[in-house]
Formats: C-alpha cells, sequence, structure tokens
C-alpha cells in the first residue's frame, strides 16, 4: 500500500467542539484497544530524568507521566494550548513541533499516533528534532489491510470524526522499516527494535549506543 497523507477532521476543530470532545473519547477506546498506552509505559525507563510527549492532545498522558514519574521534567508538545487541568509543572509547549528549537541532547521521547500527520519530508525534518533524544519509544499506525479491516469493523461504535480518521491514519501509517529511514536513524548511532500487531500498531524503540 502507498502512504497517503489526508488531513484528519480532527485536528481543525477547537478543543472544546462537541464533535471534537467525542472522537478524543473513541481515541481512548482505541488505545485501549490497541494496547498503546501500556506499552509505551511499559518501555519507559524507571529513572527517567526528562521525557517528552510529542502530540500530547489534552495533556491526560503527560499527566499520568509526571505522576508516575515524578523525579523527571515533563515537556508536552501539541498545536493546542495546554488545559487548565494539566498540572502546572508540566512544561508545555504550544506550536509546530518543526519551528521549534532543537532539544537539549538526551532523555526520552514518546510519540503516540502522531509521526502519521507529517508526510515523508517533513519526517525527515522532524529527524532533527527526533535525533536530540537518547531513548525513542513510538506507536504509530500499521499501513496494512488488516488494520482497514478491523476499523470498518468498529465503525457502528464510532462518531463520523472518528470514522474519517481512524481510516485516513491507517493509510498515512507505516510498515517496517519506514520510520527509522524516514527520520534518520542508523543502526551505528541506535539500537533500534521494531514490531507490528495483529490489532495495528507499528511501534518502534531506538536507544542511543
Amino acid at each position: 500500500m502507498k502512504r497517503v497523507i489526508t488531513p484528519e477532521i480532527l485536528d481543525s476543530l477547537p478543543a472544546d467542539d462537541p464533535g471534537a470532545k467525542r472522537s478524543r473519547r473513541d481515541l481512548q477506546r482505541i488505545n485501549a484497544f490497541m494496547g498503546n498506552m501500556s506499552w509505551l509505559l511499559k518501555n519507559l525507563p524507571e529513572q527517567a530524568r526528562s521525557i517528552s510527549e510529542l502530540g500530547a492532545g489534552d495533556g491526560r498522558f503527560a499527566d499520568r507521566l509526571s505522576r508516575e514519574h515524578p523525579q523527571a521534567d515533563v515537556w508536552a508538545y501539541d498545536l493546542q494550548p495546554k488545559s487548565a487541568r494539566v498540572a502546572e509543572r508540566i512544561q508545555w509547549v504550544k506550536g509546530d513541533v518543526l519551528k521549534q528549537p532543537k532539544p537539549g541532547q538526551g532523555g526520552v521521547l514518546i510519540a503516540n499516533l502522531i509521526l502519521h500527520h507529517f508526510n515523508d519530508d517533513e519526517l525527515r525534518d522532524l529527524g532533527t528534532f527526533v535525533r536530540a533524544f537518547d531513548v525513542l519509544i513510538i506507536n504509530e499506525p500499521r499501513r496494512a489491510h488488516l488494520p482497514l479491516w478491523l476499523a470498518k469493523l468498529a465503525t457502528p461504535f464510532l462518531n463520523a470524526i472518528t470514522r474519517h480518521d481512524m481510516r485516513v491514519s491507517i493509510e498515512a501509517g507505516f510498515e517496517q522499516g519506514e520510520m527509522p529511514e524516514l527520520l534518520g536513524l542508523s543502526q551505528q548511532e541506535y539500537k533500534i527494535h521494531e514490531s507490528s500487531t495483529w490489532r495495528g500498531s507499528q511501534r518502534m524503540l531506538a536507544y542511543r549506543r
């Protein structure tokens, strides 16, 4: 399957839009079905001193990271502004990550269902930002026929926004080997492990050598 980037409806809606709120609830159920959050947390080093989440959304997961890792500085990057309910100590960076200064060297980067929003050229540019981190924990949609079939089965339980966005997310997802290549990660610099699940996740762990 060729990788196709189509704008997602949720990205164009304000945070307080009723449809956006419903879609974010759908996303919580989808993440639970795919086992995404438990996988991210399982692979997070216990003694991490700095954790950055790319595409923090409503900040719920960043809040959880802050509670469970009080020793770590937690950074959150998103186009949306910081919600009032997000912990004050979380350092929130609002805006296009491609326009943010390169972060200091080191720390952990977590990215869940966000990289598929970028086209190939943007991902190459994003690689400069990503390669500043020592540990990368990335979960994205797997671009394959089975996830598309599962998405169709789920349509009766999802609102129209999520139905559209789930399909285009899978079409913009990744196959084995694509994420390291597009981000410019080398086996000489990082120890890289990729895996996929039948539930539709394409996952990558990378540790600086």
